[in-house]
């Protein structure tokens, strides 16, 4: 297994430079940075060239998101032909390789994440595992071992081939056809072809630099990836990377219902007219269970940073200010247990309806247990809440009353 680096590991192996795509990728900013204000300064700039950039970013990003990524790289869901045909073919335009390159650097992330192994790994730095990466020749360049189930894909496997001339045909299409529908052939080739290609580029950057360091992580600490709504803003939906990391498989990376995640939209909508199937869920009791032994994890090592074991903390004190927290302590306790219990049910209730539904049970007959499960689904996430609340009181009374050594 490869290690993570270590403070003491100072030393960087050798990468040679791959010159073209440190030019493009230092270049293509530049350019964008100085052409567009100049080009707003001297021309001003339309609804209909703002208009064409939105609509063109929408259509790389989500084939980068919902086509590359969930489709492609995590295998989340099943479409057809045509549709995979149209996400490698736009997605070709946004410039980030090719769906069998983009998705073996993806999935040896995940495999080895952190660590040397990892493509963009985040421990390198923030320039690293945003751009820097692409600018050399890692330890995974250009292997694409890991991906065989898409090599087997005749649409993918052409793609491969011919992927710059793909997206430079798609990306001069579309520019000279807006260009001549508005009479701004040049501002259609600043903004919604340099500035567009440009931001969605670095928008998905940000995945592997910034949600790697800012952020929540309410899953797990096992790797650094971070939950940052801000991001998912810029990148439909990819900024729940905590729970992305902990549940790749599931096409969903913001699980919940006000979670900002448009390629979850896109894909359920998908399914709705026949052109997605197979769509992979977290089961509920899975992910809260997750939420949980996390959330429990850190509260014990939060108890032993105010001086108390596990143990310790179940034993009883005798002061007064130690007889309050002790009747504190009680209410964690039994809220510890109600989350338990309701954990369970709610795994109960998932699996009670799923053995209806495998009996091929009518709308009418699985109503009761959807009910059930809705209500169990309630009483979990308000156990977790309660219980996460009392938590937080009593470790806030018990660094309170903690007395400083020496």
């Amino acid at each position: 297994m490869t290690e993570k680096r270590t403070e003491n590991q100072t030393e960087r192996p050798h990468r040679p430079i791959v010159w073209g795509n440190a030019v493009f990728l230092i270049v293509t900013p530049i350019a964008a940075a100085v052409a567009v204000p100049w080009y707003v300064f001297t021309h001003g700039i339309t609804w209909g060239e703002i208009a064409a950039c939105v609509l063109m970013w929408l259509l790389t990003g989500l084939s980068i998101t919902a086509g590359y990524h969930r489709l492609f790289s995590h295998r989340a869901y099943a479409a057809p032909a045509p549709v995979r045909a149209i996400f490698a073919i736009v997605g070709a335009a946004a410039y980030q390789n090719s769906v069998i390159a983009w998705s073996a650097a993806h999935r040896f992330h995940h495999r080895n994440v952190d660590t040397d192994d990892d493509p963009y790994n985040a421990q390198e730095g923030f320039f690293y595992s945003h751009m820097g990466w692409v600018m050399v020749e890692g330890s995974k360049h250009d292997d694409t071992s890991n991906v065989p189930d898409l090599w087997k894909d005749p649409i993918l496997r052409w793609q491969h081939r011919h992927v710059i001339a793909i997206g430079t045909a798609v990306n001069l299409a579309t520019t000279i056809a807006f260009g001549l529908l508005s009479g701004r052939m040049l501002g259609m080739f600043i903004i919604a072809f340099l500035l567009r290609m440009v931001l969605t580029q670095h928008f998905t950057f940000l995945i592997n630099s910034a949600a790697h360091m800012w952020g929540s992580q309410p899953y797990s600490t096992a790797h650094s990836a971070r939950d940052n709504w801000f991001l998912s803003f810029l990148s439909f939906g990819e900024g729940y990377h905590n729970y992305h990391h902990s549940f790749q498989a599931d096409y969903r990376n913001g699980p919940r219902l006000y979670n900002w995640d448009p390629s979850k939209w896109l894909i359920w909508g998908m399914e709705k007219v026949g052109l997605a199937s197979k769509l992979k869920r977290s089961p509920l009791d899975v992910t809260l269970g997750k939420l949980f032994e996390h959330a429990r994890t850190t509260f014990e090592q939060r108890l032993a940073s105010v001086g108390e074991t596990v143990e310790d903390w179940q034993a009883t004190t005798r002061d007064q200010t130690a007889a309050a927290r002790e009747s504190l302590r009680e209410h964690v306790v039994a809220a510890e247990a109600r989350c338990e219990e309701a954990l369970a049910e709610l795994k109960t209730a998932r699996s009670n309806l799923q053995a209806k539904i495998s009996e091929g049970a009518g709308v009418f007959r699985r109503s009761p247990l959807r009910r059930k499960l809705r209500e169990a689904t309630r009483s979990a996430r308000r156990a977790l809440d309660q219980w996460q609340e009392l938590g937080a009181v009593y470790l806030e009374s018990a660094t309170r009353t903690t007395v400083p050594a020496g």
